[in-house]
């Protein structure tokens, strides 16, 4: 309860005169002589220092009258509870925005987050209608116009913080999807975040209804300090039939001063060293560590900030990663034509490959059991498929788990007892007319796969001058030239597989080789035949990863039927190979892919680690930012208002008033008290004076 004029209240004080003016009433009796009293009647006479309330109710009817009328004069109102629905501004749809991202960890920041809805909420009245909206990368509806606030207050109790960043546009959409729902013509949006300049990509379709109040809530002041690690590498050399692996990353500092800080390098949760790094204020500086022995599969590593910074974000102080041992891939290339020109590019992309890479060398003729025992890659460079005993070792090799990369050129063919071994029929030399290029890609496929992405390499660039016709067979395309003619075809023969390329991987057939994606082609057609797919250290916080085409990738392992997938700190989410086993990695820490009831030592395992572009706290300009949604923008800071009183209800007290009146209610009330104060006090009256007549009666004559 409120008032408009309280300054009118001060009259109530003035009700206690009149009852303290006739509790201290004094009645005293002054004598009259007379010379006879014969005509005069005796009445009995009482004098008291102080007199007594007879009649209460009379006397509190006139007063409560009393400060009804006052009451009236000062103009009372209510904000919030059930008496705010009398009269009052028409019921409001309120759609509450939290933002969640691991950034709001900044110092107190989720706390007041927290609290800032909930005194949203709580002001909420009874005909109100409320949404409740959580994001960071993806938006999530718990609660859709509701009008129990109990039910949001207690949602808001079970909330805390993601591994994922901020992304303003889809929240956005979502809170417009829900007010489009609505009937209510009032309608407000609170949005309560850190607004992260990075949180912000302008979307046309990121906007809200005409008329929509927007409050954006800012929380935070000036960004604080912090430390970040961040552009995790991993080196692999091979080293006496064993791998090094040597951890590299960046330790980067907000602070204005310099800060020395310890990070340390744990594997399979044991600290093997520690390194001390000096970083300068608004900078970054390097963290190397010595090589470690890579033993086991799927190994776990972390790098951890020992002593993070106080009031600064936690879960980037942490890198994970995951690594298995791999060594070189032996790689047998067959080239009937010898060392010559017809190798130069193919050698060269298998001799520079970083670390871990392949052990290539080139032979005249399939080479013997013994020597393919040893293999895991054969590359057949032009040549024709061999046949008798050299034919048969090759297929056997194949099924034993081999790669057989088919490279066509003028001279390939295929004798007609090996011809269903390979997933296509050869055919006659093509001419291109002009220049033919790639107009089909399997980006789904693993060795096509990471170059989905935008700025990852560009086949298209790539001039066929010479091929090989093709016709598949029981083979899978995985990728044609623009006249739909098939260029490289797998196929599946017992636990190895086989490709065919339609053209050389040299200069005399296509310029293939003088592109950027040659080098990253040979190496993943390569890998892939060797069961060694290139399997990420480590994924970012809320990427989707098909676990199907990792094992694939991997060689090593595969996901079996009723398989869960362990979160960091508990949790498990059972893999559904309908939908493909795919899995959302929400969560930094290691995942682990476990069979069934079991739980082996080393497991197959994923990292992930938080997107460190969310430690950029840098704020965006909430001005700009709410121009581009629309609506009717008031920008709130972490206050609550725009004048920093911290209320967050923007109705006037006036409005209020005007429309509940209540004034009006407290006079009627008044004009009733007054009208049976008067009945009753005519009637008490009545009977006093009956009193006293029936007294006189009684009394004797003198």
């Amino acid at each position: 309860m409120s008032f408009l004029a309280p300054l009118f209240l001060i009259a109530l004080a003035g009700l206690v005169g009149p009852i303290l003016l006739h509790l201290t009433r004094q009645e005293r009796g002054r004598p009259i002589r007379f010379p006879s009293l014969m005509f005069l009647e005796k009445i009995p006479f009482q004098e008291k220092s102080r007199r007594r309330i007879r009649h209460w109710v009379l006397l509190i009817m006139r007063l409560a009258a009393l400060a009804l009328v006052i009451a009236a004069f000062a103009r009372p109102f209510v904000r919030g509870g059930r008496l705010a629905s009398v009269g009052g501004p028409a019921a409001e749809e309120v759609v509450v925005m939290l933002d969640r991202s691991w950034s709001m960890e900044m110092g107190e920041n989720w706390e007041e987050a927290v609290s800032r809805a909930r005194s949203v909420v709580s002001a909420l009245r009874p005909r109100d209608r409320a949404s409740l909206i959580v994001f960071s990368e993806t938006p999530a509806l718990l609660h859709r116009s509701i009008g129990e606030p109990a039910r949001i207050l207690a949602a808001l109790d079970t909330l805390t913080t993601t591994s994922l960043a901020t992304r303003l546009a889809p929240a956005v959409k979502l809170a417009a999807s829900t007010l489009a729902a609505s009937n209510l013509s009032r309608q407000r949006v609170v949005l309560i975040s850190d607004f992260q300049r990075t949180g912000w990509r302008p979307d046309p379709d990121a906007t809200l209804p005409e008329g929509v109040v927007v409050e954006s809530v800012v929380i935070g002041g000036d960004e604080g300090a912090n430390l970040a690690l961040a552009d995790l590498e991993l080196g692999r050399q091979g080293a006496g039939g064993r791998e090094r692996v040597t951890v590299g990353a960046r330790l980067v500092n907000t602070d204005e001063n310099a800060v020395t800080a310890d990070v340390v390098l744990s594997i399979d949760e044991t600290e093997i060293e520690t390194a001390t790094v000096t970083v300068p204020g608004g900078g970054a500086a390097p963290v190397s560590f010595e090589p470690f022995t890579l033993t086991a599969q799927f190994t776990h590593g972390e790098l951890r900030v020992a002593d993070p910074l106080d009031g600064g974000l936690e879960q980037d102080n942490t890198l994970h990663f995951v690594a298995s041992p791999g060594g070189d891939l032996d790689v047998v290339v067959v080239d009937p034509l010898g060392t010559g020109d017809s190798n130069l590019h193919l050698r060269g992309a298998l001799g520079i490959a970083e670390g871990a890479g392949f052990a290539a060398r080139v032979v005249g003729s399939v080479p013997d059991e013994e020597v393919l025992a040893g293999t895991q890659v054969v590359i057949l460079n032009g040549g024709a498929f061999p046949g008798g005993s050299a034919g048969d070792r090759l297929r056997a090799f194949v099924d034993g788990g081999g790669g057989l990369l088919f490279v066509l050129g003028e001279r390939s063919s295929v004798p007609s007892v090996h011809a269903e071994f390979l997933p296509a029929t050869i055919g006659n030399v093509v001419e291109g007319d002009g220049e033919r290029r790639l107009g089909y890609v399997d980006y789904d496929h693993a060795i096509y796969e990471a170059f989905r992405g935008p700025r990852s390499g560009d086949f298209s660039q790539a001039s066929f001058y010479r091929t090989r016709a093709l016709i598949e067979t029981d083979g899978q395309v995985l990728a044609r030239f623009d006249d739909g003619s098939p260029a490289l075809v797998e196929g599946r023969r017992g636990t190895g597989r086989v490709l065919v390329w339609a053209t050389g991987l040299d200069r005399f057939w296509n310029n293939l080789p003088l592109q950027p994606v040659y080098l990253p082609f040979v190496h993943r057609v390569t890998r892939y035949l060797g069961g060694r797919g290139e399997i990420p250290a480590w994924h970012l916080a809320g990427s989707t990863v098909n676990l199907a085409s990792l094992a694939e990738a991997a060689g090593s392992w595969e996901v079996s039927a009723g398989a869960v997938a362990m979160e960091p700190g508990g949790g498990s989410v059972p893999l559904d190979e309908e939908g493909g086993l795919a899995l959302r990695l929400h969560r930094r820490g290691i995942w682990e892919i476990r069979p069934p009831g079991q739980r082996p030592d080393h497991p197959p395992a994923l990292a992930v680690n938080v997107d460190v572009a969310e430690s950029d706290l840098t704020r965006m300009d909430v001005e700009a930012f709410q121009a581009a949604v629309g609506g009717a923008a008031a920008l709130v800071d972490g206050s609550g208002r725009p004048d920093g009183t911290g209320e967050t209800e923007e109705v006037a007290g006036e409005d209020f008033e005007k429309s509940q009146a209540f004034w009006r209610y407290l006079m009627a009330a008044a004009f009733l008290l007054m009208a049976s104060e008067t009945m009753l006090s005519n009637r008490l009256s009545r009977e006093r004076i009956k009193e006293g007549e029936h007294a006189k009666d009684r009394q004797p004559a003198l």
